[in-house]
């Protein structure tokens, strides 16, 4: 996969905040509106107030590479704004993964799967009786 579609007019930024839906974690708050295009596009923003410029820098990229491997998983036609509250020294990819994928189910644009393989290879829905 290419690079991911970003928000880059502070004019957009703007409209996802004031008009758009939103959850908050300790340390990420996620803003989203839908639109009429269907590609989702991302924004990523980081304040002085999470540290220097190597610690924002940091965040950021472990939260776009967590955006990149769910980025498939998304509801369609949307702006997504992801604001960093806070640098937690020890996060990590899994930690900031495991909070972005709480809030994206939290505000229900994860897509989620129905279909779950048992240990035969065969498909089991849960749907369907036994």
């Amino acid at each position: 996969m290419g690079k991911l579609p970003v928000i880059k007019r502070n004019n957009d930024f703007r409209r996802v905040y004031s008009k758009g839906k939103y959850a908050s974690s300790d340390s990420l708050v996620l803003y989203y509106i839908k639109r009429r295009a269907d590609t989702v596009r991302i924004g990523i923003t980081t304040s002085k107030k999470v540290g220097k410029s190597v610690v924002r820098n940091r965040m950021r990229r472990l939260v776009r590479e967590n955006i990149r491997h769910i980025y498939g998983q998304l509801a369609p036609g949307m702006d997504l704004v992801i604001v960093v509250r806070k640098a937690d020294p020890s996060a990590d990819f899994h930690s900031i993964g495991k909070e972005l994928r709480y809030l994206l189910k939290k505000l229900d644009i994860l897509v989620r799967e129905n279909r779950e393989k048992d240990h035969e290879g065969t498909v089991n829905r849960p749907d369907q009786g036994v």
